[in-house]
């Protein structure tokens, strides 16, 4: 695909054969099968982090799902790495089998470094809930253990981002003493994905 022009979602849905996503597709009703919606989320995330008009970047993105950022990140010429919890949704599986893209089993688990995948431009992390939702939700200590993990295996001028979803148990993304603790790491702060103008998550950035 010519990475000096904007990528489209018709070209990306060009590029997969539709036939055998719908048959996957029949076989459950989970959000994560709008194609086209995600699809363009994943664009607005690529775009969002200068992976347009450039090639040849190292991504590691975490909790990759069903690969579809992957597969975007494949398109504009970057070598793209997933990894994911083990296991993995069987359906999460198909669509990322049919995309080709890899994604490696690796739970997140506090204080518990990331594999040993060598140094990446950036490294993502998208609607992200490390606890998931069942045990208490990460405070300073497991989000600076991952952070000084995950920023060490950045290459110079990479970028960290986070996309946090809300957590049931506080009714919001993190605490007062969390948000405190993420501006004095450097994060860059804002309300939203960068997909949607509404304050339905929160999205840092770090950048080394």
């Amino acid at each position: 695909m010519d990475t000096s022009s904007k990528m489209t979602v018709d070209q990306v849905l060009a590029s997969i054969d539709l036939t055998k996503f719908e048959q996957i597709r029949s076989r459950s009703t989970l959000k994560y099968l709008d194609l086209p919606l995600w699809i363009n989320i994943n664009i607005r995330r690529a775009m969002s982090l200068g992976l347009e008009g450039s090639e040849g970047f190292r991504v590691l993105d975490i909790g990759a799902g069903t690969g579809y950022f992957l597969y975007v990140c494949g398109l504009l010429g970057h070598v793209a790495i997933g990894i994911d919890k083990d296991p993995r949704d069987d359906i999460f599986i198909a669509v990322s089998e049919l995309l080709g893209v890899q994604i490696l089993d690796a739970t997140i688990m506090p204080f518990v470094p990331l594999p040993e995948l060598g140094a990446f431009d950036r490294i993502t992390a998208h609607m992200i809930t490390f606890n998931g939702h069942r045990v208490k939700p990460w405070g300073v200590e497991e989000w600076d253990y991952f952070i000084d993990d995950a920023m060490q295996r950045l290459l110079p001028g990479g970028i960290l981002c986070l996309e946090l979803n809300r957590e049931p148990e506080i009714d919001s993304c993190y605490t007062s003493e969390l948000r405190a603790f993420f501006e004095g790491r450097g994060a860059e702060i804002t309300g939203h994905y960068p997909h949607n103008p509404e304050e339905q998550g929160h999205r840092l950035l770090f950048r080394l």
